[in-house]
């Protein structure tokens, strides 16, 4: 138990409590929103591609049997927990017949792009389509830095592609919408840029801990059609959620871990149907968010672009491709990355410093006016 009597559970142990009673007995909650988030980010191209869908159970018996749980899907960012929940979703009685359809996995270098999303069927009328987040590619957090630069990137417009898609091909259902981390951000986006009609099929959207919207987004009236469909959960240490403007209110959720790593799913504490809430985030969420809207609200688009551009350009250094490849290489990593910076034009290296600058002077004023 924790200091305030709960005993604590995560996504996992809901699996095991809940997983007796089906979508028809009891209906799709801020905890399951998660779990299907979450499983988004497991490779299932060739298995659940087509439109007609595969069960659940099918699909994971599939999953194991290539042994794909030994592959590496999502980098740095893949951990037994993701294995562990498809296995118990199996088994489950809520999860096991659930249909897997229209998987899709687009990554494009030259448009900046990493994007992925599937569909599950929960019964005959109600489906939820999955975002996957940011995965291990230093081409999707460039992306994610992007959005603070364009009103639409990339993932963001095939998110409102995918939309319209697998709502025609499952014409029948009504929708729920949502995804973790950027994820999220893309549910609600699409949601968003939906059109009138097919807003009218959309019963939820659920961002977990996903990043906001330029002021331009929120402000316009397609925006405010969906904004209190919008189930924003964000733990309390949050980084990544805080970005942006987030016009629709959030709910913190409590997490076993601390600090970024908060930031993981699988670390938010579960009582009964709902997540663990709490009043606020905290000092140190509020600070990080501050600093970083200070820093942004200051600098031109071009800045920002200017900024990124150097930024991926320095750590994709010596071919790295992923976090996994700078991690792996280690000290070639860093001295390649060193060798990149020193030949950066003057105004590449003006904007990296800029911003680290402006990132520890605004840190430390905020921490002087709390």
């Amino acid at each position: 138990m924790d200091k305030k009597g709960y005993i604590m559970a995560n996504i996992l142990d809901y699996i095991r409590w809940r997983g007796d009673l089906t979508f028809d007995k009891s209906s799709l909650n801020e905890v399951d929103s998660l779990i299907l988030a979450e499983l988004s980010y497991l490779n299932f191209e060739s298995i659940a591609q087509n439109s007609e869908g595969v069960s659940l159970d099918k699909a994971a018996g599939q999953y194991f049997a290539e042994e794909r749980d030994k592959q590496k899907n999502t980098g740095d960012l893949q951990k037994p927990d993701y294995f562990s929940m498809l296995k118990l979703m199996a088994d489950s009685e809520r999860f096991s017949n659930i249909l897997l359809s229209n998987y899709v996995q687009e990554v494009d270098t030259d448009k900046n792009m990493q994007f992925s999303a599937v569909t599950f069927q929960l019964n005959k009328d109600l489906c939820y389509l999955a975002y996957r987040g940011t995965d291990d590619t230093l081409l999707g957090w460039k992306e994610d830095f992007l959005m603070s630069v364009m009103d639409t990137v990339p993932s963001q417009a095939a998110a409102v592609r995918y939309l319209k898609w697998v709502m025609e091909t499952h014409s029948n259902c009504k929708w729920y919408i949502g995804g973790h981390s950027k994820g999220g951000n893309l549910a609600v986006y699409a949601a968003t840029n939906a059109g009138e009609a097919k807003q009218k099929q959309i019963l939820g959207v659920f961002n977990h801990d996903g990043p906001g919207f330029k002021e331009s987004i929120v402000q316009t009236k397609e925006y405010e059609v969906v904004r209190r469909r919008i189930n924003t959960t964000v733990p309390q240490s949050s980084i990544v959620g805080m970005l942006l403007e987030h016009d629709e209110n959030y709910t913190v959720v409590q997490s076993l871990e601390k600090g970024a790593m908060q930031h993981d799913g699988f670390s938010w504490e579960v009582c009964g149907t709902q997540f663990i809430h709490l009043e606020s985030v905290t000092k140190e969420s509020r600070i990080a968010d501050m600093t970083i809207r200070k820093i942004l609200s200051d600098m031109s688009d071009e800045q920002r672009r200017q900024f990124t551009e150097s930024l991926f350009s320095v750590l994709a250094a010596d071919k790295n491709r992923t976090l996994t490849d700078i991690r792996m290489d280690g000290f070639r990593a860093v001295r390649a990355m060193l060798k990149t910076y020193d030949h950066l034009d003057k105004a590449s290296k003006k904007a990296l410093q800029s911003m680290v600058m402006k990132m520890l002077s605004e840190g430390f004023k905020s921490m002087q006016e709390r």
